[in-house]
Protein backbone atom coordinates (compact mmCIF):
# COMPACT_ATOMS: atom_id res chain seq x y z
CA UNK A 1 0.00 0.00 0.00
CA UNK A 2 1.42 3.40 -0.96
CA UNK A 3 2.00 6.08 1.65
CA UNK A 4 -0.39 8.37 -0.23
CA UNK A 5 -3.15 5.76 -0.19
CA UNK A 6 -2.65 5.07 3.50
CA UNK A 7 -2.73 8.79 4.26
CA UNK A 8 -5.93 9.30 2.27
CA UNK A 9 -7.60 6.39 4.06
CA UNK A 10 -6.69 7.85 7.43
CA UNK A 11 -7.74 11.37 6.48
CA UNK A 12 -11.14 10.31 5.16
CA UNK A 13 -11.79 7.43 7.60
CA UNK A 14 -12.43 5.01 4.75
CA UNK A 15 -10.10 2.08 5.56
CA UNK A 16 -11.95 -0.26 3.20
CA UNK A 17 -11.69 2.22 0.30
CA UNK A 18 -15.39 2.58 -0.50
CA UNK A 19 -14.59 5.80 -2.34
CA UNK A 20 -12.92 3.67 -5.00
CA UNK A 21 -16.46 2.75 -6.11
CA UNK A 22 -16.82 6.28 -7.48
CA UNK A 23 -15.64 6.82 -11.03
CA UNK A 24 -12.70 9.22 -11.56
CA UNK A 25 -14.90 12.19 -12.42
CA UNK A 26 -17.00 11.62 -9.29
CA UNK A 27 -13.91 11.39 -7.12
CA UNK A 28 -12.75 14.70 -8.57
CA UNK A 29 -16.09 16.29 -7.66
CA UNK A 30 -15.80 14.95 -4.11
CA UNK A 31 -12.24 16.22 -3.71
CA UNK A 32 -13.18 19.64 -5.07
CA UNK A 33 -16.05 19.81 -2.59
CA UNK A 34 -13.77 18.85 0.29
CA UNK A 35 -11.37 21.58 -0.76
CA UNK A 36 -14.15 24.17 -0.95
CA UNK A 37 -15.50 23.21 2.47
CA UNK A 38 -12.07 23.57 4.02
CA UNK A 39 -12.33 27.26 3.16
CA UNK A 40 -15.46 27.77 5.27
CA UNK A 41 -14.45 29.47 8.51
CA UNK A 42 -14.94 27.22 11.54
CA UNK A 43 -15.04 30.30 13.77
CA UNK A 44 -18.04 31.63 11.85
CA UNK A 45 -19.77 28.26 12.02
CA UNK A 46 -19.15 27.88 15.76
CA UNK A 47 -20.31 31.42 16.48
CA UNK A 48 -23.51 30.85 14.49
CA UNK A 49 -24.15 27.56 16.30
CA UNK A 50 -23.56 29.13 19.72
CA UNK A 51 -25.90 32.03 18.95
CA UNK A 52 -28.50 29.80 17.26
CA UNK A 53 -28.18 31.85 14.08
CA UNK A 54 -27.84 30.77 10.47
CA UNK A 55 -24.39 31.65 9.00
CA UNK A 56 -25.74 33.71 6.12
CA UNK A 57 -22.27 34.88 5.09
CA UNK A 58 -21.44 31.30 4.10
CA UNK A 59 -24.55 30.68 2.00
CA UNK A 60 -23.16 32.00 -1.28
CA UNK A 61 -19.76 30.30 -0.90
CA UNK A 62 -21.66 27.07 -0.28
CA UNK A 63 -23.93 27.65 -3.27
CA UNK A 64 -20.87 28.40 -5.41
CA UNK A 65 -19.72 24.79 -4.97
CA UNK A 66 -22.62 23.77 -7.21
CA UNK A 67 -23.72 21.06 -4.80
CA UNK A 68 -26.86 22.58 -3.26
CA UNK A 69 -29.06 21.26 -6.04
CA UNK A 70 -26.84 19.20 -8.31
CA UNK A 71 -29.37 16.36 -8.10
CA UNK A 72 -32.21 18.61 -9.27
CA UNK A 73 -31.03 18.94 -12.88
CA UNK A 74 -33.13 16.54 -15.00
CA UNK A 75 -30.93 14.14 -16.90
CA UNK A 76 -27.75 15.26 -15.14
CA UNK A 77 -28.31 13.91 -11.64
CA UNK A 78 -25.25 12.53 -9.86
CA UNK A 79 -25.31 8.99 -8.54
CA UNK A 80 -26.85 8.42 -5.12
CA UNK A 81 -23.43 7.22 -4.00
CA UNK A 82 -21.78 10.52 -4.89
CA UNK A 83 -24.68 12.48 -3.43
CA UNK A 84 -24.37 10.57 -0.19
CA UNK A 85 -20.65 11.15 0.09
CA UNK A 86 -21.10 14.85 -0.63
CA UNK A 87 -23.75 15.04 2.10
CA UNK A 88 -21.44 13.31 4.56
CA UNK A 89 -18.64 15.76 3.77
CA UNK A 90 -20.92 18.72 4.43
CA UNK A 91 -22.10 17.24 7.73
CA UNK A 92 -18.49 16.49 8.63
CA UNK A 93 -17.91 20.23 8.38
CA UNK A 94 -21.18 21.31 9.97
CA UNK A 95 -24.34 19.24 10.45
CA UNK A 96 -26.54 22.34 10.56
CA UNK A 97 -25.40 23.29 7.04
CA UNK A 98 -26.04 19.75 5.86
CA UNK A 99 -29.53 19.82 7.37
CA UNK A 100 -30.29 23.20 5.81
CA UNK A 101 -29.20 21.86 2.42
CA UNK A 102 -31.21 18.68 2.92
CA UNK A 103 -34.39 20.60 3.70
CA UNK A 104 -34.09 23.04 0.81
CA UNK A 105 -32.52 20.84 -1.83
CA UNK A 106 -34.02 17.46 -0.99
CA UNK A 107 -37.24 17.67 1.02
CA UNK A 108 -38.41 20.80 -0.81
CA UNK A 109 -36.50 20.38 -4.06
CA UNK A 110 -37.25 16.70 -4.58
CA UNK A 111 -40.95 17.30 -3.94
CA UNK A 112 -40.96 19.73 -6.85
CA UNK A 113 -38.61 17.61 -8.97
CA UNK A 114 -40.76 14.50 -8.65
CA UNK A 115 -44.29 15.87 -8.39
CA UNK A 116 -44.27 19.44 -9.68
CA UNK A 117 -45.52 20.69 -13.03
CA UNK A 118 -43.01 21.61 -15.76
CA UNK A 119 -43.66 25.29 -15.03
CA UNK A 120 -43.06 24.79 -11.30
CA UNK A 121 -39.87 22.86 -11.98
CA UNK A 122 -38.56 25.49 -14.39
CA UNK A 123 -39.17 28.28 -11.88
CA UNK A 124 -37.94 26.58 -8.73
CA UNK A 125 -35.25 23.99 -9.39
CA UNK A 126 -32.55 26.24 -10.89
CA UNK A 127 -33.18 28.83 -8.16
CA UNK A 128 -32.80 26.21 -5.42
CA UNK A 129 -29.61 24.89 -6.99
CA UNK A 130 -28.10 28.39 -7.12
CA UNK A 131 -29.12 29.25 -3.57
CA UNK A 132 -31.34 32.11 -4.76
CA UNK A 133 -34.41 30.32 -3.45
CA UNK A 134 -34.43 28.56 -0.08
CA UNK A 135 -37.22 26.10 0.51
CA UNK A 136 -38.96 24.50 3.48
CA UNK A 137 -41.00 21.32 3.90
CA UNK A 138 -44.07 21.81 6.08
CA UNK A 139 -45.30 18.36 7.08
CA UNK A 140 -44.97 17.83 10.86
CA UNK A 141 -47.67 19.28 13.12
CA UNK A 142 -47.80 20.04 16.86
CA UNK A 143 -49.95 17.00 17.53
CA UNK A 144 -48.78 14.72 14.72
CA UNK A 145 -45.20 13.78 13.99
CA UNK A 146 -44.69 10.07 13.63
CA UNK A 147 -48.42 9.56 13.00
CA UNK A 148 -48.82 12.38 10.50
CA UNK A 149 -50.22 10.02 7.84
CA UNK A 150 -53.28 9.40 9.99
CA UNK A 151 -53.31 12.51 12.12
CA UNK A 152 -52.80 15.45 9.76
CA UNK A 153 -55.14 18.28 10.71
CA UNK A 154 -54.05 20.96 8.22
CA UNK A 155 -56.74 21.31 5.56
CA UNK A 156 -57.02 22.69 2.05
CA UNK A 157 -60.44 23.77 0.83
CA UNK A 158 -61.20 24.42 -2.83
CA UNK A 159 -62.46 27.96 -3.33
CA UNK A 160 -63.15 29.08 -6.87
CA UNK A 161 -59.95 28.88 -8.90
CA UNK A 162 -57.76 28.50 -5.82
CA UNK A 163 -57.36 26.88 -2.43
CA UNK A 164 -57.63 28.07 1.17
CA UNK A 165 -55.25 26.41 3.65
CA UNK A 166 -55.71 26.35 7.43
CA UNK A 167 -53.67 24.62 10.12
CA UNK A 168 -50.43 24.60 12.07
CA UNK A 169 -47.04 23.04 11.40
CA UNK A 170 -44.08 22.59 13.74
CA UNK A 171 -40.34 21.94 13.57
CA UNK A 172 -40.21 23.27 10.02
CA UNK A 173 -36.60 23.97 9.04
CA UNK A 174 -35.71 27.14 7.08
CA UNK A 175 -39.24 28.46 7.59
CA UNK A 176 -38.35 31.69 9.41
CA UNK A 177 -36.26 33.04 6.53
CA UNK A 178 -36.75 30.77 3.52
CA UNK A 179 -38.64 31.97 0.47
CA UNK A 180 -41.15 29.21 -0.18
CA UNK A 181 -42.48 26.04 1.42
CA UNK A 182 -44.19 22.88 0.31
CA UNK A 183 -47.19 22.78 2.64
CA UNK A 184 -48.88 19.41 3.00
CA UNK A 185 -52.61 19.34 3.75
CA UNK A 186 -55.65 17.09 3.54
CA UNK A 187 -58.36 18.07 1.11
CA UNK A 188 -61.44 19.28 2.94
CA UNK A 189 -64.38 17.41 1.49
CA UNK A 190 -64.13 15.07 -1.45
CA UNK A 191 -61.97 12.00 -0.85
CA UNK A 192 -59.74 13.65 1.74
CA UNK A 193 -56.70 13.48 -0.53
CA UNK A 194 -53.25 14.50 0.66
CA UNK A 195 -52.17 17.54 -1.33
CA UNK A 196 -49.00 19.59 -1.58
CA UNK A 197 -48.89 23.34 -2.22
CA UNK A 198 -46.07 25.77 -2.99
CA UNK A 199 -46.63 28.65 -0.59
CA UNK A 200 -44.43 31.77 -0.59
CA UNK A 201 -43.61 32.63 3.01
CA UNK A 202 -44.87 36.18 2.55
CA UNK A 203 -48.39 35.04 1.68
CA UNK A 204 -51.11 36.72 3.81
CA UNK A 205 -52.15 34.41 6.64
CA UNK A 206 -48.72 32.76 6.91
CA UNK A 207 -46.94 33.21 10.24
CA UNK A 208 -43.65 31.58 11.27
CA UNK A 209 -42.28 31.82 14.80
CA UNK A 210 -38.77 30.59 15.56
CA UNK A 211 -38.56 27.76 18.09
CA UNK A 212 -36.21 29.01 20.79
CA UNK A 213 -34.09 27.09 23.28
CA UNK A 214 -33.10 24.33 20.84
CA UNK A 215 -29.77 22.73 21.75
CA UNK A 216 -29.14 20.54 18.73
CA UNK A 217 -28.56 21.70 15.15
CA UNK A 218 -28.75 25.19 16.63
CA UNK A 219 -27.99 27.00 13.37
CA UNK A 220 -31.02 25.44 11.67
CA UNK A 221 -33.94 27.82 12.04
CA UNK A 222 -36.94 25.65 12.96
CA UNK A 223 -40.34 27.28 13.16
CA UNK A 224 -43.88 26.90 14.39
CA UNK A 225 -46.09 27.85 11.46
CA UNK A 226 -49.67 29.10 11.59
CA UNK A 227 -51.72 29.04 8.38
CA UNK A 228 -54.81 31.20 8.73
CA UNK A 229 -56.92 31.28 5.56
CA UNK A 230 -53.83 31.17 3.37
CA UNK A 231 -55.08 31.53 -0.19
CA UNK A 232 -53.09 30.14 -3.12
CA UNK A 233 -53.99 29.63 -6.80
CA UNK A 234 -54.52 26.17 -8.22
CA UNK A 235 -51.19 26.56 -10.05
CA UNK A 236 -49.52 26.34 -6.61
CA UNK A 237 -50.66 22.74 -6.15
CA UNK A 238 -48.17 19.97 -6.94
CA UNK A 239 -50.15 18.06 -9.60
CA UNK A 240 -48.33 14.76 -9.03
CA UNK A 241 -49.53 14.40 -5.43
CA UNK A 242 -52.75 12.54 -4.69
CA UNK A 243 -51.98 10.53 -1.55
CA UNK A 244 -49.49 10.07 1.28
CA UNK A 245 -47.66 7.60 -0.96
CA UNK A 246 -45.98 10.49 -2.77
CA UNK A 247 -44.85 12.03 0.53
CA UNK A 248 -43.43 8.66 1.56
CA UNK A 249 -41.50 8.47 -1.70
CA UNK A 250 -39.73 11.73 -0.89
CA UNK A 251 -39.08 10.63 2.69
CA UNK A 252 -37.55 7.37 1.53
CA UNK A 253 -34.73 9.19 -0.22
CA UNK A 254 -34.29 11.92 2.37
CA UNK A 255 -34.15 9.26 5.11
CA UNK A 256 -31.18 7.76 3.28
CA UNK A 257 -29.65 11.23 3.05
CA UNK A 258 -30.02 11.75 6.80
CA UNK A 259 -28.12 8.50 7.29
CA UNK A 260 -25.23 10.09 5.39
CA UNK A 261 -25.62 13.20 7.53
CA UNK A 262 -25.30 11.09 10.68
CA UNK A 263 -22.17 9.49 9.28
CA UNK A 264 -20.57 12.81 8.38
CA UNK A 265 -21.38 14.27 11.78
CA UNK A 266 -19.67 11.30 13.43
CA UNK A 267 -16.62 11.65 11.19
CA UNK A 268 -16.35 15.32 12.14
CA UNK A 269 -16.18 14.33 15.80
CA UNK A 270 -13.63 11.64 14.98
CA UNK A 271 -11.44 14.17 13.16
CA UNK A 272 -11.23 16.25 16.31
CA UNK A 273 -10.70 13.27 18.61
CA UNK A 274 -7.91 11.78 16.51
CA UNK A 275 -6.11 15.11 16.20
CA UNK A 276 -6.36 15.64 19.94
CA UNK A 277 -5.07 12.15 20.70
CA UNK A 278 -2.05 12.64 18.46
CA UNK A 279 -1.19 16.17 19.58
CA UNK A 280 -2.16 16.29 23.27
CA UNK A 281 0.28 14.89 25.83
CA UNK A 282 -0.24 13.33 29.26
CA UNK A 283 2.39 11.59 31.40
CA UNK A 284 5.05 12.71 28.95
CA UNK A 285 3.68 11.10 25.80
CA UNK A 286 0.86 11.57 23.27
CA UNK A 287 -2.56 10.33 24.31
CA UNK A 288 -2.52 8.21 21.16
CA UNK A 289 0.13 5.97 22.71
CA UNK A 290 -2.20 4.82 25.49
CA UNK A 291 -4.03 1.54 24.90
CA UNK A 292 -7.33 2.76 26.35
CA UNK A 293 -7.32 5.81 24.09
CA UNK A 294 -6.63 3.64 21.05
CA UNK A 295 -9.54 1.45 22.11
CA UNK A 296 -11.89 4.46 22.05
CA UNK A 297 -10.63 5.52 18.63
CA UNK A 298 -10.86 2.06 17.11
CA UNK A 299 -14.39 1.52 18.41
CA UNK A 300 -15.37 4.82 16.80
CA UNK A 301 -13.68 3.83 13.53
CA UNK A 302 -15.48 0.48 13.52
CA UNK A 303 -18.82 2.29 13.85
CA UNK A 304 -17.91 4.70 11.06
CA UNK A 305 -16.74 1.95 8.71
CA UNK A 306 -19.74 -0.34 9.25
CA UNK A 307 -22.14 2.56 8.79
CA UNK A 308 -20.35 3.64 5.63
CA UNK A 309 -20.61 0.13 4.20
CA UNK A 310 -24.36 -0.02 4.81
CA UNK A 311 -24.93 3.44 3.33
CA UNK A 312 -22.85 2.63 0.26
CA UNK A 313 -24.92 -0.48 -0.45
CA UNK A 314 -28.19 1.42 0.09
CA UNK A 315 -26.99 4.11 -2.32
CA UNK A 316 -26.16 1.48 -4.91
CA UNK A 317 -29.65 0.05 -4.50
CA UNK A 318 -31.05 3.53 -5.06
CA UNK A 319 -28.92 3.92 -8.19
CA UNK A 320 -30.48 0.70 -9.51
CA UNK A 321 -33.97 1.92 -8.52
CA UNK A 322 -34.20 -0.95 -6.03
CA UNK A 323 -34.25 0.99 -2.75
CA UNK A 324 -37.25 0.07 -0.62
CA UNK A 325 -38.72 1.92 2.35
CA UNK A 326 -37.35 -0.65 4.79
CA UNK A 327 -33.84 -0.26 3.35
CA UNK A 328 -33.87 3.48 3.96
CA UNK A 329 -35.25 3.00 7.47
CA UNK A 330 -32.65 0.35 8.29
CA UNK A 331 -29.65 2.45 7.31
CA UNK A 332 -31.04 5.61 8.88
CA UNK A 333 -31.61 4.01 12.27
CA UNK A 334 -28.26 2.21 12.07
CA UNK A 335 -26.33 5.32 11.07
CA UNK A 336 -27.97 7.56 13.65
CA UNK A 337 -27.57 5.04 16.48
CA UNK A 338 -23.93 4.32 15.74
CA UNK A 339 -23.19 8.02 15.29
CA UNK A 340 -24.67 8.70 18.70
CA UNK A 341 -22.26 6.20 20.23
CA UNK A 342 -19.34 7.44 18.14
CA UNK A 343 -19.61 11.08 19.21
CA UNK A 344 -19.71 9.95 22.85
CA UNK A 345 -16.52 7.93 22.36
CA UNK A 346 -14.87 10.91 20.71
CA UNK A 347 -15.94 13.24 23.52
CA UNK A 348 -14.35 10.83 25.98
CA UNK A 349 -11.01 10.99 24.13
CA UNK A 350 -10.84 14.72 24.82
CA UNK A 351 -11.73 14.47 28.50
CA UNK A 352 -12.76 17.85 29.90
CA UNK A 353 -11.59 19.56 26.72
CA UNK A 354 -14.38 17.75 24.91
CA UNK A 355 -17.13 19.95 26.32
CA UNK A 356 -15.63 23.20 24.96
CA UNK A 357 -17.18 24.38 21.70
CA UNK A 358 -13.93 25.42 20.03
CA UNK A 359 -12.66 21.85 20.30
CA UNK A 360 -15.49 20.83 17.92
CA UNK A 361 -16.57 17.51 19.43
CA UNK A 362 -19.36 18.92 21.60
CA UNK A 363 -21.14 20.49 18.63
CA UNK A 364 -21.16 17.12 16.86
CA UNK A 365 -22.22 15.46 20.13
CA UNK A 366 -25.24 17.75 20.49
CA UNK A 367 -26.18 17.62 16.81
CA UNK A 368 -26.27 13.82 16.88
CA UNK A 369 -29.36 14.00 19.10
CA UNK A 370 -31.53 15.77 16.54
CA UNK A 371 -30.25 13.57 13.73
CA UNK A 372 -31.21 10.52 15.79
CA UNK A 373 -34.81 11.74 15.99
CA UNK A 374 -35.83 13.44 12.74
CA UNK A 375 -36.67 11.79 9.41
CA UNK A 376 -38.29 8.99 11.35
CA UNK A 377 -37.56 8.34 15.01
CA UNK A 378 -35.52 5.27 15.90
CA UNK A 379 -38.72 3.55 17.00
CA UNK A 380 -40.69 4.32 13.83
CA UNK A 381 -37.86 3.15 11.60
CA UNK A 382 -37.60 0.01 13.74
CA UNK A 383 -41.29 -0.73 13.15
CA UNK A 384 -40.90 -0.21 9.40
CA UNK A 385 -38.03 -2.70 9.30
CA UNK A 386 -39.90 -5.06 11.62
CA UNK A 387 -42.93 -5.02 9.35
CA UNK A 388 -40.76 -5.96 6.38
CA UNK A 389 -39.06 -8.75 8.34
CA UNK A 390 -42.17 -10.37 9.78
CA UNK A 391 -44.97 -9.42 7.44
CA UNK A 392 -46.87 -8.05 10.44
CA UNK A 393 -47.43 -4.39 11.22
CA UNK A 394 -46.89 -3.39 14.84
CA UNK A 395 -48.06 0.17 14.29
CA UNK A 396 -51.00 1.18 16.47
Amino acid sequence: MSTATASAKTQNHDPLLFEALLDPSERAVLEDFRSALSGLDDTVLNRAWERAEFPFDLLQPLAATGQLGRHLHPGAEPSHLLRGMLTAELARKDASLATFAGVSGSLFGLSVRRFGSPAQQARILPAVASGELVGAFALTEPGSGSDIAGGMSTTARRDGDGWVINGTKRWIGNATWGHEAVVWAKEQGGDGRFLGFLVPTGTPGWSAEKIEGKYSLRSVQNAHITLNDVRVPDTARLPGVESFRQISEVLKFTRLEVGWTALGNAVGAFDAALAHAVNHHQFGRPLARFQLVQDLLVRAEVNITSTLGALVQAARLADRDELQEEHASLVKLMAASQARETVALCREVLGGNGIVLENKVMKHFMDAEAIYTFEGTHQINTLIVGRALTGHSAFA
